[in-house]
């Protein structure tokens, strides 16, 4: 054989490799699917305690890894306004006396659903209503244990893209870490998730 025909030969059994190994071999391709709207978190409801000041809600989440830039709103309105503080020594009864007024006047004191109540240390948070902060055997229950009514402070958090003003999205998992660690902050009660709903494009 000719070494013309060696080289033809050789080239031909390369070009064959070649057509093998991009059968067999995968290569990957970006995923540009646009996320799940439900896994696409746009920002946050914070329930601090009664006196945080602004400049501490500052200084608090920054102390926090947010992912993105965002806008914090300090001291939205929220449907619940007050709460007490039971330590959990008294809960119980604190809560029977509550319920045993409420059903004898028919008053509405408190929200009952199990969901609304919080764990924070050794007591539990119950929010209120303000017709609760002004009726005076409400209050005769209260001062009976020594606890008074606070106000929340309601804060709302908004993720931005990039350093603009346009609002943006983190994903749902990151949202879920932020919210576990800021709720074990001894001035925060509960952290809400707000999803994105439908997806927003901050390019168009």
């Amino acid at each position: 054989m000719s070494k013309i025909n060696k080289k033809i030969a050789i080239f031909i059994i390369f070009l064959t490799l070649v057509a093998l190994w991009g059968l067999l071999v995968k290569v990957p391709v970006e995923d540009t699917k646009t996320p799940d709207p439900e896994s696409q978190v746009a920002g946050m409801t914070i329930q601090f305690k009664d006196g945080i000041s602004e400049s501490e809600v500052k200084a608090l989440l920054q102390n926090y890894n947010m992912t993105r830039n965002y806008r914090i709103t300090y001291d939205t309105n929220s449907p619940e306004k007050y709460y007490i503080m039971a330590d959990k020594d008294n809960w119980s009864d604190i809560r029977r006396e509550l319920v045993k007024e409420m059903k004898e006047d028919k008053k509405d004191w408190t929200i009952s659903s199990p969901a609304d109540v919080t764990r924070k240390g050794d007591y539990y948070v119950l929010p209120v209503s303000e017709q609760a902060t002004l009726d005076e055997k409400f209050l005769a229950i209260m001062d009976k244990y020594d606890i008074g009514a606070k106000k929340f402070v309601w804060c709302d958090i908004r993720f931005l893209y990039s350093d603009g003003p346009l609002t943006y999205w983190i994903p749902k998992e990151d949202a879920i870490r932020i919210k576990n660690e800021l709720e074990q902050n001894e001035n925060i009660f509960t952290v809400q998730l707000s999803y994105l709903y439908p997806p927003y494009d901050p390019t168009t």
